[in-house]
């Protein structure tokens, strides 16, 4: 794990886009690291605003959880432990989303403001008057990025206890005509059969949404903190970069 934290691979892939398909597991684990980097540096920067909004302190609350999340996910796969790893690709999910639902609030520092002061999001109501549950949010951000309706549903089924929990115990094993052989049933916090390549798509995606975040939090801070409440058009500040967030 030296090779990784100690940078030497870093040039192996640009953080700045999604990872191919046939990424080792030593370059997706740098090109993660890499990305936690820049959302740390996309809030950094804006840490010294002239005056301090709802906006903004919404905004680092989203940057500090991605970043934090972000880190116990690689923790939990350098530690072989997918029951805690995947649950916590839904939680990167989820603070992608209500980042997200910030954007299409009817008054986005109102919004941030009944949020700090513990209003639930799923409660409130979109620009158009649709309440923001995890569905809606999920279908309007699908819209853009198609595969996030199936990481939703895939990790969901970890975040509550179910069958693929109670799977999680038994290990299996036949012979060629499917006729069981022998079973064994284990128990303990890492994963009995899994390598950590086995690990790279779901790297693969906690990278994939840390780079949608820092691109959505460089706009959340440029267009959404000002202090007169004014939102410039995002393509005044984006143009037409296919990427830019939808709000």
């Amino acid at each position: 794990m030296d090779r990784v934290k100690d940078g030497a691979h870093l040039a192996a892939l640009d953080a700045r886009l999604p990872m191919p398909e046939n990424v080792s597991y030593v370059d997706a684990l740098a090109a993660l690291i890499a990305s936690e980097d820049l959302i740390r540096k996309t809030c950094q920067e804006h840490m010294s605003p002239k005056a301090i909004t709802s906006a903004c302190l919404f905004g680092f609350g989203v940057g500090n959880r991605a970043l934090a999340v972000s880190s116990g996910f690689r923790t939990m796969v350098e530690q072989q432990n997918s029951l805690c790893a995947l649950p916590l690709v839904r939680m990167h999910l989820d603070t992608l989303l209500r980042l997200y639902a910030g954007f299409w609030a009817a008054n986005h520092q109102s919004f941030c403001h009944e949020v700090l002061m513990g209003a639930q999001i799923n409660r409130m109501k979109d620009a158009d008057g649709h309440k923001m549950t995890d569905r809606f949010l999920v279908d309007k951000l699908t819209t853009r990025n198609p595969w996030v309706a199936d990481v939703y549903k895939q990790t969901s089924g970890y975040i509550h206890f179910s069958g693929r929990h109670i799977r999680s115990v038994m290990r299996m094993e036949d012979l060629g005509s499917g006729d069981i052989l022998h079973g064994q049933l284990v128990i303990g916090p890492k994963d009995y059969n899994r390598q950590q390549e086995d690990f790279c798509e779901s790297i693969r995606c906690v990278h994939h949404l840390n780079l949608i975040l820092d691109f959505a939090l460089k706009d959340w801070f440029i267009r959404m903190c000002r202090p007169d409440g004014h939102i410039p058009d995002a393509t005044e500040i984006w143009g037409d970069y296919e990427q830019q967030p939808e709000s």
